[in-house]
């Protein structure tokens, strides 16, 4: 096994200067993992956190081989060992009927709430990801969705959820100022149309972009980040801003979107459609410490919201290990 770690590793270190997707290796007990050393920005945290448990859990498998983390470009490799591949579904998967990007979607069987419609199923390259031994999907909403098409059966039995619980608790409101937004692109006409609403509103509000490193030092330094849809089409949760935003202490007030009692930390985010932020997000500034207190309680192990916290942490090392499980049990 060394030796052909070594080899291993040769190659990808003889392949990286080629290619602009660097690639690293290590041993873990009997398996070679190969991953991304420079994923993709947008994604850079997530990435690494599930990089964790891959450190953390891949020692259990029980025969040798190679782990591809998000490497399709190193599919060669594969003659040389017993191989699995593993990747990241970090898109929306709930659209609404006639937007859009709809027409590429399954149809599912979840109800649109207040309509007749059921919302359709649409995954980013499937292909690949049908292609995948497991893949690893940020959002318990999506797998919801997927699960209600009996077309995605085999998918949904590889897909495991691990929520962006990303960076470390920090839950004090002391030093905070600020409201912020965190739009890629503000031009966008629901985006701009609700920042004009905001300063109708006498909002003050600054929109972050480009920042891909660090964002939890935003996240601790603001009182409130607002969250809205990028499209009326695309009704996942955004999950990965809203999750890290609230374990950082800031009050997220966000757009309401269908089935977020799924999260598990509903409860912890103040909800209400597009109209109606403006007013929510001037009585959490006009009430910050009380609302502030009422969300995070006094930042105990014992408050309600950290203890939501460390449940969410201990299901997604749990998702982790179903799914070395499930890798034991294929091999």
């Amino acid at each position: 096994m060394p030796l052909l770690f070594l080899i291993i590793t040769f190659i990808v270190r003889l392949r990286n200067p080629f290619s602009t997707k660097k690639y690293q290796t290590r041993l873990i007990n009997k398996v070679i993992l190969i991953y991304r050393s420079n994923p993709e920005i947008v994604i850079h945290d997530y990435f690494n956190y599930v990089l964790s448990f891959l450190f953390q859990n891949l020692g259990s498998i029980k025969k040798v081989g190679i782990v591809f983390y998000e490497c399709p470009g190193l599919s060669p490799l594969k003659i040389m060992c017993s191989s699995i591949s593993i990747y990241l579904q970090i898109e929306h998967t709930l659209f609404r009927p006639g937007s859009e990007t709809s027409s590429s979607g399954i149809q599912g069987v979840l109800p649109v709430p207040g309509s007749t419609q059921k919302y359709l199923i649409r995954i980013a390259e499937l292909d690949k990801l049908s292609s995948a031994d497991v893949v690893f999907d940020y959002s318990r909403i999506n797998l919801l969705n997927i699960q209600s098409s009996p077309i995605l059966k085999d998918y949904l039995k590889k897909t495991f959820c691990i929520r962006p619980a990303l960076y470390p608790l920090h839950t004090s409101s002391k030093g905070r100022n600020g409201v912020i937004t965190l739009f890629g692109n503000p031009n966008i006409s629901r985006r701009k149309l609700f920042l004009d609403d905001l300063r109708r509103h006498s909002i003050s509000s600054e929109n972050i972009r480009g920042v891909y490193f660090g964002v939890e030092n935003i996240y601790r330094k603001v009182k409130i980040v607002i969250n809205i849809r990028q499209t009326d089409g695309h009704e996942t949760l955004e999950e990965l801003r809203v999750l890290p935003a609230l374990r950082s202490g800031a009050i997220v007030v966000c757009e309401s979107a269908p089935y977020v009692e799924k999260t598990a930390y509903s409860k912890f985010v103040i909800w209400g459609s597009l109209s109606e932020l403006p007013s929510l997000i001037s009585e959490v500034q006009n009430n910050f410490e009380e609302i502030h207190a009422r969300i995070f309680g006094d930042g105990s192990e014992n408050s309600s919201f950290v203890r939501r916290m460390r449940r969410i942490e201990k299901c997604n090392q749990l998702a982790a290990e179903r799914a070395v499980n499930r890798i034991n049990s294929q091999r």
